[in-house]
């Protein structure tokens, strides 16, 4: 074989590789924008909350350029208000009429109930930025499903067993509003409290429009002496009006509260100033962590929205961050809808929060933290006390404490 020919046969070698190397990225640059719905109510009220959601969603998508696997990212927002009739709607028209490649969001469970057959049967993955419902990642689990943030009673199930074994409280009322969500939470704290050798005085469960609270909060003040703290979980106008009347009812010396953060909200403290300071509670999140992430991620949203952010703006961050580094995986082949749903459910990460990745049911498993409301420089903080467990799932018991 003469040497012009070795030469022109190995040039010929050099170009095939090179096109074999290139020709997947000038595919996916050719390809149409990845296509992005996110369900989020913007008034109504969930307004607050959902405003939040929204902002750490788009930053994240943001930070990434709104690109991601070689492919542009188009976001289609669309309230929900908050109503499960208004999501359904708005989920069809992502579905049918956007067609939507993964769609993210969602913060009332009653939503993210009325919409799980539609994801489903329309086979388009959707990451849940809240909606604890947690019949989602359990007996309705689907390939289809994930969820960010938490299942109801997840967190609750740490909580209780701190109370007593932390806390001493060994008497407990237990108070909630009377919805899937309250009772589902309230379970779960009872059900690790109870094993540790706590006694529950007293379950009560005002309907979930309560916004005057005075008829319970006499009904504790009668049973104070019977009970060594006050568990309560309430959101949005609730929470803000609960925490304001405790107060006022001199109630936070005769019965500490303990709540789950929510309760507590970053975004509540404002209007529950000096009514929240003390109160004591446990969330996977908190502005004030001093993970490198979580530094990094609240100087970000700072400078871009001139606040700090809230757990529901954390959450909001962490759905794009998944649907980010499963587009990343698959290099922005979505089209492989199985690859990209395998690639999602195997998604780790250090988030703002801690380390990020999801049980086999696709629900979150995160760091639960005790926090305390107090006002810092001027301004209404939920400080970080200490960490109460790592790897909280959906199923934790208090053994996973007693292995670390």
């Amino acid at each position: 074989m003469n040497r012009s020919f070795q030469g022109t046969a190995r040039k010929f070698l050099v170009g095939i590789a090179i096109i074999l190397c290139v020709a997947p990225c000038l595919l996916s640059q050719n390809k149409p924008p990845v296509k992005v719905g996110f369900l989020t109510p913007l008034v109504g009220v969930w307004a607050q909350n959902g405003q939040d959601m929204d902002k750490g969603f788009r930053l994240a998508m943001e930070e990434a350029g709104n690109k991601a696997g070689g492919r542009q990212i188009a976001i289609i927002t669309e309230d929900t208000e908050g109503k499960p009739e208004v999501a359904t709607n708005k989920v069809r028209k992502l579905v049918e009429s956007d067609k939507v490649d993964v769609m993210g969001g969602i913060i009332n469970a009653a939503e993210a109930l009325a919409v799980r057959d539609q994801v489903v049967n329309a086979k388009v993955p959707i990451v849940l930025g809240v909606a604890g419902a947690w019949e989602l990642t359990n007996k309705l689990k689907s390939p289809y499903i994930f969820r960010s943030s938490w299942a109801n009673g997840q967190a609750e199930l740490a909580g209780g067993w701190y109370a007593y074994n932390k806390l001493g409280m060994k008497r407990m009322i237990v108070l909630a509003p009377d919805f899937v969500g309250g009772h589902e939470k309230a379970d779960a704290f009872i059900k690790t409290f109870k094993a540790a050798g706590g006694q529950v005085v007293e379950e009560i469960y005002p309907p979930v429009s309560t916004n005057d609270f005075g008829p319970y909060l006499t009904r504790l003040q009668a049973k104070a002496k019977q009970a060594d703290g006050l568990w309560a979980f309430f959101v949005g106008s609730g929470a803000i009006r609960f925490v304001q009347q405790y107060d006022e009812y001199g109630m936070k010396k005769a019965l500490p509260l303990f709540t789950p953060g929510d309760t507590v909200d970053d975004s509540y403290l404002s209007s529950q100033k000096d009514a929240a300071v003390g109160i004591k509670n446990y969330c996977q999140y908190g502005e004030m962590l001093k993970t490198p992430e979580n530094v990094k991620f609240v100087k970000a949203y700072l400078a871009r929205y001139k606040q700090t952010p809230s757990v529901l703006s954390e959450q909001g961050y962490i759905v794009a961050r998944i649907m980010l580094l499963a587009i990343e995986t698959v290099k922005g082949n979505l089209e492989n809808k199985g690859a990209f749903l395998a690639a999602m459910s195997k998604v780790r990460f250090a988030a703002p929060r801690g380390p990020f990745y999801f049980d086999a049911n696709q629900n979150a498993v995160f760091p639960v933290y005790l926090r305390d409301v107090q006002k810092v420089d001027g301004r209404y903080v939920n400080t970080i006390v200490s960490k109460i467990a790592d790897d909280v799932d959906q199923y934790w018991t208090p053994d996973k404490i007693k292995k670390r």
